[in-house]
């Protein structure tokens, strides 16, 4: 199975686990990551996660920020999810494309575009 992303700060995913068992437990955030509480502490300690777990607290994060607004991390991940598969190389181009298309949908609907659009765009230029 190919890698989420790199372009997501684990640091970023680690404020947003902390935050969440300080909320509720370490067990309960656990179960929602689908990863064993000790596994979850380790993560919480500074330790690197492996391939397959960095991908569940990815899909995990993505769920869960989602409740709290999109901000430029949570739409990197899910970025991340959806450009999943493509060859690093072309994730670049693949990026460049989806920031493309939500610029563009939000120009032909007169709406201002979201400010992680010019975020996440290289150059910071939200007309890309």
């Amino acid at each position: 199975m190919p890698s989420p992303d790199r372009g997501v700060r684990v640091e970023a995913i680690r404020e947003a686990v902390r935050l969440a068992t300080e909320a509720t437990s370490l067990r309960a955030v656990a179960r929602a990551v689908g990863m064993s509480p000790m596994g979850l502490k380790h993560f919480l300690d500074g330790r690197s996660p492996y391939t397959a777990t960095l991908r569940k607290l990815t899909i995990w994060f993505v769920a869960h920020g989602a409740e709290g607004g999109a901000s430029d991390e949570l739409i990197r991940a899910a970025m991340g999810m959806l450009l999943e598969g493509l060859p690093e190389s072309g994730r670049a181009r693949g990026r460049q494309a989806l920031l493309d298309v939500v610029e563009r949908m939000h120009r032909q609907a007169g709406t201002q575009p979201p400010a992680w659009l010019a975020i996440l765009r290289p150059d910071g230029d939200p007309a890309g």
